[in-house]
């Protein structure tokens, strides 16, 4: 049983119909995140109808066999846009953890370090799992600016610009109610945290970015989507665009 001291986490998801890769996905949550307190967590999905020959119920079967609480929506037509509106908007806790169903979390994470990270830097909106190996440099390169490591355990971007993004994160609440009433149903929500976006502008230069890692660390995350993409008749179109799979 967790410690109820501790705040809840909502884990928001967005996936299509692909039950054999929510579960490594999951499994990886629950062995690397959860640490034993899967009560702690609540699961909310938002399922595309648009993927592999099954039915919407085998992806909920999957969610409810590693989480005893999971609340889903199953949408009439896919749309990435409204999938992500959904899951932020029924999210209640403090902090949100967002993944989308194909990433394997990749090392044990201290989720309690991250939120304590969050607290201390008030302005600091989130802290993102990184996907590549980090150099043994304080400061890095990536995402279009420089990033320095804090000793507190995490690298601060710079530069507000272009620098959330929707590989797996943990943020905080405030951030995603300052978001949510402007964000767009046609387009990509990754896109539309942007500097370019005028209508999304106010709300991200008013925060700052974080990843989670250290010098000379592993990938912390692992996209096992582009596996699954290359052994199927789908395929994810780049940019702004991208609002849904496609058939090749």
């Amino acid at each position: 049983m967790s410690d109820i001291s501790k705040p809840e986490i909502d884990i928001t998801m967005t996936a299509v119909l692909r039950p054999a890769v929510l579960s490594e996905t999951l499994a990886s949550i629950k062995e690397k995140i959860c640490s034993g307190e899967d009560d702690r967590y609540r699961l909310i999905i938002n399922i595309d109808p648009i993927g592999e020959n099954v039915q919407p119920k085998s992806v909920i079967k999957t969610a409810k066999k590693n989480f005893s609480n999971v609340v889903y929506n199953i949408a009439s037509t896919p749309s990435f846009p409204q999938a992500v509106k959904w899951v932020w908007k029924n999210s209640t806790a403090p902090y949100i953890f967002h993944i989308e169903d194909d990433w394997l979390i990749n090392q044990d994470i201290d989720i309690d370090k991250m939120i304590s990270i969050l607290d201390r830097y008030i302005k600091l909106s989130s802290l993102r799992l990184y996907k590549y190996k980090t150099t043994k440099a304080a400061t890095i390169n990536t995402f279009g600016c420089k990033w320095d490591y804090q000793l507190d355990g995490f690298y601060l971007a710079r530069d507000w610009k272009k620098q959330f993004g929707l590989n797996p994160i943990l943020i905080k609440r405030e951030f995603i109610e300052q978001a949510l009433p402007l964000m767009k149903d046609d387009v990509n929500p990754e896109k539309q945290f942007r500097y370019s976006q005028e209508y999304m502008k106010k709300v991200i230069s008013n925060w700052q970015y974080g990843i989670y890692s250290y010098p000379s660390n592993a990938p912390v995350v692992v996209d096992i989507g582009r596996r699954w993409i290359n052994n199927t008749s789908f395929s994810k179109p780049v940019g702004t665009t991208f609002l849904t799979w496609v058939k090749k």
